[in-house]
This record gives structure tokens, sequence and C-alpha cells, in this order.
């Protein structure tokens, strides 16, 4: 008995060997991590907050910087937007037209500010260089009051809540003479028809800008762009109809003629270039049938559109242009052409509203002012009917 208490004296005095081994666990890890890392402890931490740092750069990077990018290309989209509609107003000469449509159309187009909302210009953003261009500046800055907000970069700067981003564009309308696309009919421009008798006699005055027809003042004048009626050709056979391509084109390919490809011309786009100057050759004869079936085709393309005085524009159109606007060429009227295939010299292109065919195949129209791609004239602006625009800046 007395061995068994000195033994278990002994025991008592004795501390477990757990408790050491684990007595100061603060020591015991800091000791490991020396052992495995050579102390570098303190480099992992440093490395963390770098990455910190770099993952904020991108997402500064990320999201600012794209939220910059994306305004821009929508400043700009808003600029060349209003800068060729601003054009479309300086058809008629008036640089208010120009402003006003410039300002409107700036306002369809969106662009990030706090949140996507309207571009809005003034006249203040808007210029003139030249007589035939206009120049159109949008922007979100904060000089107009609607400056691009930023999220990180205010972070790093407070003074960089904001952003200025600006787009510049300028158009600039020219007259277009060589044209594509034209109808199959090439009519007489006016002249000071003195007997008023509706034939040129020799003597009688005629220039294609002061005696022949001219936008936007004869803008809604009807016109017949082919006779019907045998009494009202210009010379027998001859009843407006013309075949393309023109005389003497570079390609070197023959007109091409007969009553498939005249009403083919009619409704489809004819792909020879046509300009003052050119030769167009006669397709002899009234072609009423296929003067009436590709009338009717033509017209079942936009069977609603019309004509309105009031505004001198179409309306119920089912398109933004519609089909039945087409580009026909004027012929010189002290130049006309003889019976047979004989052919017109070609003094300026116009463009059509195409109403109505009539009686033994009349075809009419009332003229109108359009733009239209093609080549520039070398006359400076004001010498063609058709007016062509393009983006300058």
């Amino acid at each position: 008995m007395q061995a068994f208490k000195n033994l278990s004296k002994k025991n008592q005095s004795r501390k477990p060997r757990w408790r050491l081994a684990t007595g100061d666990r603060g020591s015991g890890l800091v000791n490991t991590c020396k052992s495995l890392l050579g102390n570098r402890c303190g480099s992992a931490m440093i490395m963390v907050a770098v990455s910190i740092v770099a993952v904020f750069a991108f997402a500064v990077l990320a999201i600012d910087a794209s939220m910059l990018m994306t305004t821009r290309t929508q400043l700009q989209a808003a600029a060349d937007a209003a800068a060729l509609a601003g054009a479309s107003g300086l058809l008629g000469g008036s640089q208010a037209e120009a402003i006003n449509r410039a300002i409107d159309y700036a306002s369809y187009n969106q662009a990030v500010q706090e949140t996507m909302s309207p571009v809005v210009i003034t006249a203040s953003d808007i210029s003139f260089p030249e007589p035939d261009v206009i120049r159109v500046r949008t922007h979100r800055t904060a000089a107009t009051g609607d400056a691009l907000r930023t999220y990180f970069l205010r972070v790093i700067n407070p003074l960089m809540s904001t952003a200025d981003m600006t787009a510049v564009a300028a158009a600039r309308v020219y007259d277009v003479c060589s044209s594509q696309c034209l109808r199959p009919w090439s009519i007489p421009d006016r002249w000071d028809d003195a007997d008023t008798n509706g034939v040129y006699d020799a003597g009688e005055f005629y220039d294609p800008v002061t005696t022949g027809y001219v936008a936007p003042a004869d803008v809604g004048t009807p016109i017949v762009l082919k006779v019907g009626n045998p009494q009202q050709a210009i010379s027998s056979g001859v009843f407006f109809p013309v075949n393309f391509p023109p005389l003497d084109n570079d390609q070197g390919i023959s007109p091409l003629t007969g009553g498939s490809w005249y009403e083919t011309w009619i409704t489809e786009c004819e792909p020879y270039p046509v300009e003052p100057g050119d030769r167009l050759q006669i397709e002899p004869g009234n072609m009423v049938g296929p003067t009436m079936h590709g009338m009717e085709e033509l017209l079942a393309l936009d069977p609603y559109a019309e004509w309105d005085p009031a505004t001198k524009s179409i309306t119920n159109s089912a398109y933004g242009l519609s089909p039945r606007i087409g580009l026909v060429p004027f012929f010189d009227p002290t130049q006309p052409p003889e019976s047979g295939r004989n052919w017109v010299t070609v003094t300026k292109v116009g463009a059509f509203f195409i109403e109505s065919v009539g009686p033994g195949s009349q075809v009419n129209a009332r003229f109108i002012q359009v733009t239209s791609p093609g080549l520039a004239c070398t006359g400076g602006l004001g010498s063609s009917l058709v007016k062509g625009i393009v983006l300058v800046e």
C-alpha cells in the first residue's frame, strides 16, 4: 500500500507530456513558419497588399475606362447623325434649318452620363466652316453641365468624380453629276417658250440654270415623264423612253434595247452611270404594254404613298424613301431628237415622285429634291438638281 501511495505522488508531481508540447501554441506556429519560410511571412502580406492594388487598377480599367470608350463611341454616333441631318437642311440653302435638324437628330441618340440619356446640343455647338459644310460637336463635359460620372477614379482622386468627353463630325453637301439607277425616260428641260406652243422654236432661249427646272423652287411641279398621245410626241415616234447604258460609255457596252429591258428599268436599278454630256439612245415607239406592266409593278411596291401639296412631301409611304422615287435625266431642248433610234444629250439629272400612269401609258410625276449617291460635279454647288451628302470629319 505504501508503495502505491509513493507511486501516485510521483506521478502527480510530473506534468503530462502533452501539456509541454502544446502549452505555447503561438511560439510553436512562429517557429514552424520560420523553419518553413525562412522569415518570409511579412513578404506574403506585402504581396497580398500589392495584389489588392492591382485588382483595383484592373477594376478602374475594366469599368471606368470601358465606360469612357463607350460614351465616346455613342457621342460620335450622335455627332455623325446630327451632321448628316444638318447637311440635308442645307439643301434649301438655310443654315437655320440645318441647325434645327442637327439639334433634333442629336437628341434622337443617347449616351452615358450618370445613366443613358439623350445627347443635347445647342446652336453654339454647330458651325459652318464653309457654305456647304456643317460641323457639329457633341459632349459630356462639366462646362456644358452634362459631364460623365466615374466610379472608381473618384476613389483614387476625389477631384476625378467626373470626366469630359466630346466628339466632332462634319458633313458636306455636294452636287451629284454622275448617277446610277435612273428610270428609262429622258425629258426636255424647260426653256423660254416665247410663243407658248410647247415646241422648241429656233431662237428661243434655253439655259439649264436660268430657264431650266431648279430646286427647291420647282419642287412639287407636275411633270410628264412619258407622253402617251402621239400628238404630244416631240418627234414622230419619240415618246421619251431611252436605253441604257449611254452611247460611248467607258465599258464599251452597246445600249440594251427593246421592251423587255425598258420594262425592267422601270422597277429595277440600272447599273450604268449617267452624267451631263452623255448621249442616251432613244427607244422609239409608244411602248404601251411594257409601260403599263412596269408601272403596275412599280406602283404596287408602295401603293399608298402620295404627294402632299401642303408640306411638299410624300406621305403614307411604307418606306423611308419610297421606291416610287426615281432619277430621270433631262435633255437639251435645243437639240430635239429626230424620228427613229436617235439620241438626246443629257444636261442634268432630276428626282421625281412617280404618281400614276394615265391614258395611252402616260407617266405622271412630281419634281422633288432628294439626296443620292454619285460622283460630284466640278461646277460647284448649285449646278445640279440631285445632291449628295458625305461626312468629311
